[in-house]
């Protein structure tokens, strides 16, 4: 089975210069716990999750004030935060092939591109995930039909 049977299609993205303000708007109006980064031909280049978005602010958060915080936010560039290179397969990879290179890269999600190089989906561990328990689910359900 292929990725793109299992992949986030509408995938909101941000760019190297957006702000880290901008990036915490994305990530509460999404609910995503990644948002890639591309550039103008729309290809990832980035990514940023929201763990590496909370490291980041960690140190800041505990000593300062808001409005310093704020500023902070406003100053930081996601380019400065992002995560490079990024992993990146086609819409046809298979599902196993696809957690294979999860555990290997010891990383959460992949990044689903066109024959051009632009982003046209995501995935991550938990899809792959689900997938895995849906299809277990289906199996167990059939002998008792069968009854």
């Amino acid at each position: 089975m292929a990725l793109a049977s299992i992949m986030t299609r509408k995938v909101r993205v941000t760019t190297e210069d957006a702000s880290l303000a901008s990036l915490r708007t994305l990530f509460i109006e999404t609910k995503f716990q990644h948002v890639p980064v591309v550039n103008s031909l729309q290809q990832p280049i980035g990514i940023v999750s929201v763990k590496d978005y909370f490291k980041v602010l960690s140190s800041v958060l505990d000593s300062a004030s808001e409005s310093t915080i704020e500023l902070y936010m406003q100053k930081r560039k996601v380019g400065q935060v992002m995560s490079s290179p990024v992993f990146s397969v086609s819409a046809d990879t298979g599902i196993l092939q696809a957690a294979s290179i999860l555990v290997e890269r010891n990383i959460s999600c992949l990044l689903v591109i066109d024959s051009q190089k632009k982003l046209i989906g995501i995935v991550s561990w938990k899809d792959i995930m689900r997938r895995i328990v849906q299809a277990q689910q289906k199996k167990q359900q059939q002998p008792e039909q069968k009854k």
